[in-house]
């Protein structure tokens, strides 16, 4: 028979010890000082650990007890920008945040009505392996009219996103090879965490919508099918993200010539980078093979590589539906910051990055308010002949 304390989910205690980053069980049995198999036995779900250890582990990991008393539901494929081994410790990190900010909107939607989520089926029956290169522009096109924005620039994915009831957040990742991941969540409802690490405002764009195509083209995708078709799943991501912020019927009208100064100029139109737009360019055959070499020649002879024109001048966007919603629970819902401390399923500092509130925040209490009597003088008006009695000195 199975001991401990009973509801204790040994799959959420590695999903916690993965999102610290500890990538092995006998590194937290070492930090708790005890045999790597009873880390193993707890994970495995052979046994559970008594009320004491329970709380070791909750100190360890940083996670509120209760934490370890729900079970995960399962959830839809998640997607990243690479698959390589080198990089699975940092996945198991991105996708235990994921979970997480499931967990903290779980909460956000008990309370206040959340956006309605707006991503129809636009594949009609077709197998995204089936879809050609004029299916996503003709998907694109129809993403487009679908949210009323016509042929116009998109001047924010991530208002675009939150709008349509995807929840976003952002965190550093601390790899430049991880720039967000997808999913639909256990509740229905689209996910994206997108990295802050070394990002501008054109490039957070793009990979926006990157990840929007994927919640769109591949919500029926398998782990497995992810595993075998990635190349291909990850050129038609690429490929959608390109068409749907540069629409092939207005983009190149805009374009007098293929010379780096006028992409520049886009560039602020478009609020894509000059990289993009070389290779949407090409893509569209405005530009050729030779033509599209002698852009990227003058890109690198200029130092573009590193950073482009403006990508130091414009603001991050981020996400803000979350902070939103906590912020107006506590300064319009009659709630307090403890009582949603109490609510929320995770420590604070993890539930202020996620839903992107300042660090901090969960901790402040308001101020006192101080009630002043009607009528009370200020420092201007007070009048000097009440506040003493002046006495004649003589000289002797």
């Amino acid at each position: 028979m199975r001991s401990g304390v009973k509801g204790f989910d040994g799959q959420k205690l590695a999903e916690a010890r993965l999102a610290r980053g500890i990538t092995s069980r006998k590194a937290l049995a070492d930090m708790m000082g005890r045999a790597p198999s009873t880390v193993i036995r707890w994970e495995d779900g052979e046994t559970a650990p008594e009320g004491p250890a329970l709380e070791e582990l909750s100190k360890a990991l940083a996670v509120p007890v209760d934490f370890f008393l729900s079970p995960r539901p399962d959830v839809g494929t998640t997607f990243f920008r690479s698959l390589a081994s080198a990089l699975k410790a940092d996945r198991s990190i991105q996708l235990a945040r994921l979970s997480w900010l499931e967990d903290i909107t779980a909460v956000a939607g008990h309370y206040a009505f959340l956006p309605e989520v707006d991503l129809p089926d636009f594949l009609n029956g077709v197998g995204y392996r089936s879809l050609r290169d004029e299916d996503l522009e003709d998907i694109a096109q129809a993403v487009r009219e679908h949210w009323g924005i016509g042929l116009r620039p998109i001047p924010n994915m991530i208002a675009l996103l939150e709008q349509i009831g995807v929840v976003v957040a952002s965190e550093p990742m601390e790899t430049t090879q991880l720039d967000g991941l997808s999913r639909w969540g256990s509740d229905r409802r689209p996910y994206v965490l997108l990295a802050a690490d070394k990002q501008s405002f054109a490039r957070r764009q793009f990979d926006a919508a990157h990840e929007l195509a994927h919640l769109l083209l591949h919500r029926a995708v398998a782990e497995d099918e992810l595993v075998e078709n990635f190349k291909l799943i990850e050129d038609q991501a690429h490929r959608f993200a390109s068409a749907l912020l540069l629409p092939a019927s207005q983009f190149p009208a805009e374009v007098t010539s293929a010379s780096l100064w006028e992409l520049e100029r886009l560039k602020v139109r478009w609020r894509v980078s000059i990289k993009a737009q070389i290779m949407r360019l090409q893509r569209l055959c405005i530009v050729d093979t030779e033509g599209a070499t002698r852009l990227y020649r003058s890109y690198s002879a200029k130092g573009y590589s590193g950073s482009e024109p403006y990508d130091d001048l414009w603001p991050l966007q981020q996400p803000s539906l979350l902070a939103d919603v906590f912020r107006t629970l506590v300064d319009d819902g009659g709630l307090s910051k403890e009582e949603l401390r109490r609510d929320l399923p995770l420590f604070a500092h993890d539930v202020e990055s996620l839903a992107g509130l300042p660090p901090g925040w969960l901790s402040q209490e308001p101020a006192r308010v101080v009630k002043l009597k009607p009528g009370s003088p200020t420092r201007g008006e007070e009048r000097i002949g009440q506040l003493g009695e002046i006495i004649p000195m003589s000289r002797r």
